[in-house]
Order: C-alpha cells, then structure tokens, then sequence
C-alpha cells in the first residue's frame, strides 16, 4: 500500500495534468473556443489555475478540450508584479508535466525560473515567458506570439499592445481576473462591445467542486468567514467578481467592538514603536496615533495596541503640534530615540484659513521644542506610502486583527473609538483622519521591510 501510494505521488508529481480534475467553471473556461476570454471571479476559485493550464495544453500543442495549433508555439504570462510572478511561476511549476521539459529549464523555489527574464523550454520547442506589466508596453513591442495569459488587472495600454501581437499569428488572449485595484471600464466597454468574451464565476461552494466529485474545496462556511473578514464596500468583486463594489451604507470596521477591544492594558515584551500623522487645518483634522507592533503574535498573526492619540482644530502652530506629540510619548513613558518609524501625511494646505501642514515643518518645530540646531534632528518623519490598493488592504489588515483577538485601544482614544465605530469608507469621512494616522504608523510598521526596526521592551 504504501509502495503504491508512493508510485503515485511520483507521477501526480511528474505529470500533474493527467490528474487535473477541473470544477465546472474550470471546464467551461477549457473548452470555449473564444480568442478573447475573460475569466471574470471572485478570490479563490481558481481562476488562475484555469489560465495557467489551458496555456500549458497549447504550449504542448495537444488539449483535451479543443483544438490547438500544433507545436511549438510562443506562450507569454503577464502578471502584476515580480512577486506576483513569483507565486504564478510556483503555480506553473506544480502544474508542468516534468518529462515535457527542455534540460535546461530550471525552477528554483521562492526564486522562480532560471533567466533575467523567466523562460519555460519545452522539449517540443515551444516557449513560455514571463513577464510583469511593470515592464510597460514597451517590453512588448516587436514582439509575436502565439498565446497570451493576462493574470489580474492591467492597464489598457498594455492590453492594446498585447492584442496585434497575438493577432498576427491567429492566436488566443486570455484574461483571468478578479475586478479590484484597477479601473476596468475599457475592459467592460470590450465586453459590452463583443469583443471580449466574459466568462463570470462567482465564488460558491459548487463551482469550487471538481467534477464528480463530493465535497467542495470550499464550503459556505469558509466563504461565510472570508467574508467576513472582507470590507463591506469590496465584498461584492472579491466574492462575486463583479466589476464594482456595491457602495454599503455601513461601517468599514464591523468586528470592532469596543467591549473587546477598548483595553488600558498595554503590550508586554518586544514591540515595534510608530507614530502616524494625519495632516489637517480643519476641526479635528490633525490627528497624531501612538501605537505598538507585534508582527507575529506567535500564531503568524500581528497584534497592534493603540496606546495614544492628540488631535486638535488644524489651526494650530507646528510647534503646538510637536509639544502634543512628544507629551503624547511621555505620557506612555517613552522617548522620540524609543519610535521605530515616524509617518506623515502629504503636505497639506488650508484653502479656507491659509494655513500650512507638512512632515517638514513639524521637524523643524520639534528641532526648536528640543533645543537642536537646524537640520540636525535625529529622526525623520516619512512621508506615507500609497500605492494604488493600499487604504483597502490596511483596512483589511486592521479588520483581520480586531477578528483575531489581536487589536486593542486605549480608553483615552476616544476620538478613535468612536471614529471605528463610525467610519464607513467615504473619503470625505469627517471619521477618517484618525484612522488614516493609525494606517500611516501602525500598518506600515506591519506591512513595510524598507527600514531596519529596534525593537523596544515595554512591561
């Protein structure tokens, strides 16, 4: 028996497409014959997986669903980002059959295939690239091939370049795709328009069930939990896949609940230190968050404790807003060398009164609060990170913490309190401000590597 079970694994490992079972959306995607398709779906039904493994049949110039040009062909896959490249070519690897191989292609795991470019050799002379939108339109041009996967969102230009280079050989464009991060309205134009087939699966427990057989990969119950921990304005394109999120009239911080999470108890041991700035010049528009950090609290999880907040009317004088900060740390019996990272909103001005806020001047008043020289601070305040899709997914972040047990706030911060209890995602929230000083310092302290923390010992 165990003989046998090992056999098996062995060719399971070899050839893994001969032990494919697709669910039903996998198979309707496999078998259309469309030469623009659009895998339209929410997370985790295996989208990707489909792309991936009708590129593979055309690459070996034989798929059981339809058929395909005989090989060798030219296969490219465009993915968002190096490191998303990274899980798509662990994916691919999983997914190749071995003895299909040229010898000199080489995976490398959590490094992917070998080549400045990654490049798949089938012994069959077909190719498979990858290659990252990052590179820009450019990185396409002169380019043919024969076959194309776009995995998640690109931009429109890239699209553009892609299509002519396919099209002169006849051959197939694939897109799979969950409709966030991005603006899709010219994708949605194409399709309204027939120029590109949509094929929509919304994430339920049938269509994450292979064909014959019992059970669902997933079941409602873990779709009712990753929901969840989703924002309400979102759920709908990361369950559903639908191209917009249906604005919830709700508050983004549903698990916050001030009975579990409104705590004086503060972290004991190793923490990460950071004090986030939002910078404003109306009502209760400056806000500044004291916070700690533990990115693993022992069960892969981080734990974030709000030990302090100031926030004032914005029309106070930059060295007003230092001497609230820097009391803010003695007050948790701390000093400015005890903060890992300081982050600061982009500078901000007052339309209304003329006034001014930026990171700079504050350095400069916490120079003159603490008697230095010009220029000599022994810290600085950076400016926040925001690349597109980072609100959300620090939102999501936060959400997660709260729904682990792993998020705490001292009774002193009422005006956070109250702001979680009331924010519901609008930009132009009077609630937001606090929330986005708890963003700048706490989640970036959890999120970003750019930076070499030292860890302080509180308790």
């Amino acid at each position: 028996m165990a003989m046998a079970a090992a056999r098996l694994s062995r060719r399971t490992q070899t050839d893994p497409l001969a032990y494919f079972t697709p669910t039903q959306p996998q198979l309707d995607f496999l078998s259309h014959t469309s030469r623009i398709r659009l895998a339209r779906s929410g997370n985790q039904i295996g989208k990707t997986t489909m792309g991936l493994v009708d590129l593979i049949y055309r690459a070996l110039g034989s798929h059981p669903y339809q058929l395909v040009r005989a090989a060798p062909i030219e296969a490219w896959i465009l993915c968002q980002s190096w490191e998303s490249s990274l899980s798509i070519q662990g994916k691919l690897w999983e997914l190749l059959p071995k003895d299909s191989l040229a010898l000199d292609t080489e995976y490398i795991a959590g490094r992917g295939f070998r080549g400045k470019t990654p490049v798949v050799r089938l012994r069959n002379g077909s190719v498979i690239r990858v290659r990252t939108v990052a590179q820009g339109s450019l990185a396409l041009a002169g380019s043919t091939i024969d076959v194309c996967l776009i995995d998640e969102p690109c931009p429109e230009e890239i699209y553009n370049e892609v299509i002519p280079r396919v099209f002169a050989r006849n051959g197939v464009v694939m897109i799979t795709l969950t409709p966030v991060g991005a603006d899709l309205k010219w994708l949605k134009a194409l399709v309204e328009a027939g120029i590109v087939t949509d094929m929509h699966f919304p994430l339920t427990p049938e269509n994450t069930r292979p064909i014959g057989a019992r059970e669902p990969r997933k079941t409602q119950a873990q779709i009712d939990e990753l929901a969840n921990q989703l924002l309400p304005q979102e759920r709908a394109q990361r369950l559903d896949g639908e191209w917009e999120g249906e604005w919830a009239e709700d508050r983004v911080f549903r698990a916050f609940d001030p009975a579990r999470h409104v705590k004086d108890e503060a972290p004991v041991g190793e923490v990460l230190i950071g004090v986030g700035i939002d910078h404003g010049t109306e009502a209760g528009a400056q806000v500044a968050i004291l916070s700690a950090v533990l990115r693993d609290g022992g069960d892969g999880h981080p734990r974030i404790w709000v030990l302090d907040q100031v926030q004032s009317d914005g029309m106070t004088t930059p060295e007003q807003d230092a001497e609230a900060i820097l009391g803010m740390l003695k007050r948790a019996g701390l000093r400015w060398e005890n903060v890992d990272r300081w982050v600061g909103d982009r500078r901000v001005f007052g339309r209304k009164n003329g006034s001014l806020k930026s990171n700079a001047m504050l350095m400069t008043a916490m120079e003159r609060r603490m008697n230095l020289p010009t220029g000599s601070l022994p810290f600085r305040i950076q400016t926040a990170w925001k690349p597109k899709g980072s609100v959300y997914s620090a939102y999501r972040l936060m959400q997660a913490c709260m729904l682990q047990g792993g998020f705490m706030v001292h009774p002193r911060c009422k005006g956070l309190i109250d702001d979680l209890l009331k924010f519901d995602g609008r930009e132009a929230s009077e609630h937001k401000h606090a929330i986005d000083a708890l963003r700048y310092g706490a989640v970036e302290l959890v999120s970003r590597r750019l930076y070499n923390p030292t860890a302080i010992r509180l308790g």
